[in-house]
């Protein structure tokens, strides 16, 4: 058993957006905003302008390629270190998992203790092998099977 497990992923999977995915979110905007200024709510119209032009930004930005690895102190992720401590539980999902779903990525999927965050997803890549990451990792964390959030999945649906 490797003292530590490293890999890289990119830190979510990237699908190219056409110019009718900006302009529904823009028409959409734009009609929202109308509304909410004839129902005199400008500082509402003015937010969700900014919304889409920051959603905008954000999905054509394409995702960085990270440096992942764990060691006995816990995750690294990138230059940021995720202590064993700071989580309840994990889950391996692999392929095999819901196999019904033929856009399942490979990831670790943490429970947090931390209530705002309540879960940490981590990419895996083809070459890592997840069952040699499951052993270290009952070494540190209980094994109990968790789902990606609905929140994420939607997203993802979206096309993020």
């Amino acid at each position: 058993m490797n003292e530590e497990i490293k890999w890289q992923a990119f830190e979510y999977s990237y699908k190219e957006k056409t110019s009718d995915w900006f302009w529904v979110v823009w028409i959409i905007a734009i009609g929202i905003t109308i509304t909410a200024y004839l129902f005199n709510n400008m500082l509402f119209g003015i937010f969700i302008l900014l919304s889409a032009f920051s959603l905008s930004i954000y999905a054509s930005r394409r995702p960085d390629l990270l440096k992942f690895s764990i060691s006995k102190k816990g995750f690294l992720v990138g230059t940021k270190l995720l202590p064993f401590s700071s989580f309840i539980s994990f889950w391996v999902e692999d392929e095999d998992n819901n196999s019904s779903d033929n856009n399942k990525q490979r990831k670790i999927i943490l429970r947090a203790k931390n209530k705002t965050v309540p879960y940490v997803i981590i990419p895996l890549d083809g070459e890592v092998d997840t069952e040699e990451i499951r052993e270290y990792l009952l070494k540190h964390l209980e094994e109990k099977e968790h789902h990606e959030p609905l929140s994420q999945r939607i997203f993802e649906r979206l096309g993020f």
